[in-house]
């Protein structure tokens, strides 16, 4: 379930154990990669496209139907995934997630003017969504969440938005939306281990294939652009910041009770009917095996018929070794809801195991990084976190075949020596190829252990008066050992590069972790720190990274 490359496609696939394992022709799209899983990065067989010219004669984008079984299974009462259709109103569902699920229908291919016409009215469709999603957190009627969420989310922001550059030095200041967007990309990614598209300070691993599609990876900098251009100047307070990931936490559960939605429908269920054990398992295998397999739903949003569902799911049984793992999860969580509701069980009861499948499944993709580790840091040098290329090599065969360029860009790749380079771990492990679980908004990544240790220095250094002396004993009691003199000198000349503030998010004080703390910290990049405010938070000022751009990754 990994991004992966178009890299020695077929070595991989029949390493080791699958060497002698007879695959169908689907199966290569599906890859076998590291010790963790794999990544879909082809079109799946039978994905048809549907082309719409400015010519011909087309119907409305809204009633152009969902793909179904070839006996057509009703779904959710009239629902037409539109923001404009109180049917979205009268089932419960949320302006930004109907306007969101609208976007996720099989992929069109529009030419001429219709195409324009089809893109701005998708955008504009989405804007009052999202802008409707706002007016609601902040007048506290939103249905998704209360006063108390906001109040707890502030409570976790508070220390990382202390120590970022505020736009005014007054006390009801904000942040500017550099420094914004890096404090919520870390917020993800310490809570959940997700590289949220559109708030990576390094911009995106991975381009979205059609207009549809990018708009609804987008989803996280629209929201940012509409709370920014409402407070204006002063920038975003706490607050803000708090209404922002609620909102993009209830967008994307809303979303996900969509794509499940989906699944449930092609099995012949009904809104409010009910299905027994074997009937819910199947449910959600089809659910997780579309979250596994990442070109169909690219390709076509959450739209599939019951037989393309269950050809993931053979497929994915096949190649995917962590399926065994995803498959017993669906079946503990079943057996559970079976505990509290029953034999017959409604679509509540598939939602609510979901949400822990899903959460079981970030625990096991977060295991099975921390079992990389074990093995790079086993080799030679492994424990200053920097290896020989041909060392990793050579141990993994062909299941670590990422290509020099790629590492380059990554920062990863140490080449002062052309002959012999090196790689840096931390900088390896949290790359986009070693990702799972991707969706249209988010990339669930490997842990990065290295925002542990900030975590600690910003609560020691948010109401200090002597930073130094601060990161010095959260360092010291950290590494377990005094830290050696010549970084402390370095740690007092950083701290005299501050505005007024030790410079805790910057390429120097990056730079300083990654010699402390080799195996969680990576080697920062300069060029990621480019940004509007002057180098003080990582912001590259670009919607791709190179890796993306220059195609070492594919969709």
């Amino acid at each position: 379930m990994k991004v992966v490359f178009i890299l020695t496609l077929m070595s991989l696939l029949v390493h080791t154990a699958l060497a002698s394992t007879a695959l169908p022709v689907e199966g290569f799209s599906l890859m076998q990669s590291r010790l963790r899983g794999s990544k879909t990065t082809v079109q799946s067989p039978g994905q048809d496209e549907v082309v719409v010219t400015a010519d011909a004669e087309t119907e409305s984008t809204e009633s152009l139907p969902m793909q179904q079984p070839a006996t057509p299974k009703a779904l959710f009462g009239g629902q037409r995934y539109s923001d404009d259709d109180e049917s979205c109103s009268a089932d419960g569902i949320t302006p930004g997630v109907c306007a969101l699920a609208s976007l996720a229908r099989p992929t069109l291919v529009v030419k001429g003017a219709a195409a324009d016409c089809d893109k701005k009215e998708s955008a504009n469709r989405l804007e009052r969504a999202l802008i409707a999603e706002i007016e609601s957190a902040l007048d506290g009627s939103h249905a998704g969440f209360d006063g108390e969420r906001l109040e707890a989310l502030e409570q976790e922001l508070e220390p990382l938005f202390a120590t970022l550059p505020h736009e005014m030095e007054t006390s009801d200041a904000g942040l500017g939306l550099a420094s914004a967007r890096y404090l919520l990309h870390q917020h993800f990614l310490r809570q959940k281990h997700w590289y949220v598209r559109g708030l990576n300070p390094a911009g995106d691993g991975r381009k979205p294939p059609n207009d549809k599609e990018a708009l609804r990876s987008r989803v996280a900098g629209h929201l940012l652009e509409v709370l920014e251009n409402k407070v204006g100047k002063k920038g975003l307070n706490l607050r803000y910041l708090a209404v922002f990931v609620a909102t993009l936490e209830h967008l994307l559960h809303g979303d996900q009770r969509e794509r499940l939605k989906q699944s449930w429908a092609i099995h012949s269920l009904q809104p409010e009917g009910t299905t027994d054990v074997s009937g819910l398992v199947s449910v959600l295998d089809v659910f997780m095996a579309h979250y596994v397999y990442d070109s169909q739903k690219a390709a076509n949003g959450y739209a599939m018929t019951l037989e393309d569902g269950l050809r993931e799911v053979n497929t994915i049984s096949r190649i995917y070794a962590p399926w065994s793992n995803i498959h017993a999860s669906v079946k503990e969580q079943v057996e559970q809801r079976k505990r509290l509701s029953g034999s017959a069980l409604s679509f509540e009861d598939a939602a609510a195991a979901a949400d822990k499948i899903l959460d079981n499944f970030q625990e096991v993709s977060g295991a099975m990084c921390h079992d990389m580790e074990k093995t790079f840091f086993g080799l030679k040098g492994g424990e200053t976190g920097r290896v020989k290329l041909q060392d990793l090599r050579d141990y993994g065969g062909n299941l670590f075949r990422e290509s020099e360029e790629y590492l380059q860009e990554l920062g990863a790749l140490d080449d002062a020596d052309p002959a012999e380079p090196y790689v840096y771990l931390a900088n390896y492990m949290l790359g986009p190829s070693n990702c799972d679980g991707t969706t249209s908004f988010y990339d669930l990544c490997c842990p990065n252990e290295c925002e542990t240790h900030k975590m600690h220095l910003e609560q020691a250094i948010a109401h200090s008066s002597d930073a130094v002396s601060s990161i010095t004993k959260a360092v010291t009691e950290r590494l377990g050992r005094p830290i050696p003199g010549d970084a402390l000198g370095r740690l007092k000349d950083i701290s005299k590069t501050g505005t007024g503030s030790f410079p805790v998010h910057g390429l120097s004080f990056a730079a300083w972790l990654h010699n402390m703390f080799p195996h969680e910290c990576p080697k920062p990049c300069a060029a990621d720190y480019n940004g509007m405010d002057g180098g003080m938070v990582p912001d590259a000022k670009q919607d791709f990274q190179a890796t993306a751009k220059d195609k070492f990754l594919d969709w």
